[in-house]
């Protein structure tokens, strides 16, 4: 026994002093977590330490989170809402930035959101009301039981989505706005030259037509739009967006009529003009070869 124990003691003392001792690991109770997500070029992160219920149950109206209080929706230091380029949160303006996020959480009525831009602060340490916040009302509903305090983006557009916060049988939903990156209408003047009917043929690698369609253009809604009928299940009537002079990439609209799906750089349309009218058309990829190719109809 005396010989196994002092071979220990010389393996501890040869590990430290070669320094080869583990790291110890940071276990914490309220674990760090990061949601980041892009929308058409802007991203938005969130970052945050996530508490769990564990048995305190209900936490809000009580010693965990009071009433009326200014609570920031995580643990540990403020959870942080990032941005590289402006946003709107339920139409209110949010320039590019990092924010601490706190909420003043109410029994009855609106909570208050609140965006600070100094970000950096510990959870029982929120800030005073000052000109440099960012505040508007948010409405909590109730919801399935959340054992741990979660971030999340359940729903998404083309030009921004939902932010949402969930913990034991509380959720509060945010509206997030993004600048759009491309314009999807166009005045009726300049969408008339393309208006028509034109056919529209695939081709291989070696420029063989394989199949052919009808492409018909049109204007909706302040919008040049095309149908394709060898694509009509998937495109449907799809919306022309102009990127540059007689250049367009595709945008696919959901059953709600919503654009969902800009088709860029997967394609690209471009026209050629005979006597300064459009006449010509080729579908390129986002590897630059042309896949269809087109001519109007007399």
């Amino acid at each position: 026994m005396r010989w196994n124990f002092a071979r220990c003691a010389i393996v501890v003392a040869t590990g430290m002093a070669g320094n080869t001792m583990p790291a110890i690991a940071q276990v914490k109770g309220s674990e760090l977590g990061t949601i980041s997500q892009v929308i058409d070029g802007t991203t938005i992160t969130m970052q945050y330490s996530r508490p769990r219920v564990r048995g305190r149950n209900p936490l809000f109206g009580t010693k965990a989170v009071h009433w009326g209080e200014v609570w920031t929706p995580g643990a540990n230091y403020a959870t942080t809402l990032e941005t590289d380029k402006a946003i709107a949160l339920d139409g209110r303006a949010v320039p590019k930035g990092k924010y601490s996020v706190w909420f003043v959480v109410r029994q009855s009525g609106d909570w208050t959101m609140v965006l600070d831009p100094k970000w950096r602060q510990f959870h029982n340490m929120p800030p005073d009301s000052n000109p440099a916040q960012i505040r508007f009302g948010v409405q909590a509903h109730e919801a399935p039981f959340a054992e741990v305090l979660t971030w999340s983006m359940p729903d998404l557009r083309v030009d921004g989505g939902t932010l949402a916060m969930n913990w034991e049988r509380i959720t509060v939903s945010v509206n997030v706005g993004v600048t759009p990156s491309l314009t999807t209408t166009m005045p009726l003047a300049d969408a008339q030259q393309y208006v028509g009917r034109y056919d529209f043929m695939e081709v291989d690698s070696t420029g063989k037509v394989t199949k052919t369609s009808p492409l018909v253009l049109d204007y909706e809604n302040g919008t040049l739009k095309g149908r394709v009928g060898l694509w009509d299940g998937y495109l449907g009537h799809f919306a022309m967006v102009r990127v540059a002079p007689d250049w367009f990439v595709p945008a696919v609209y959901d059953k709600k009529g919503v654009i969902y799906e800009v088709l860029r750089p997967d394609v690209t349309i471009e026209f050629a003009r005979e006597k300064g009218r459009p006449m010509t058309f080729e579908w390129r990829g986002d590897d630059d070869k042309v896949f269809a190719k087109g001519r109007r109809r007399p």
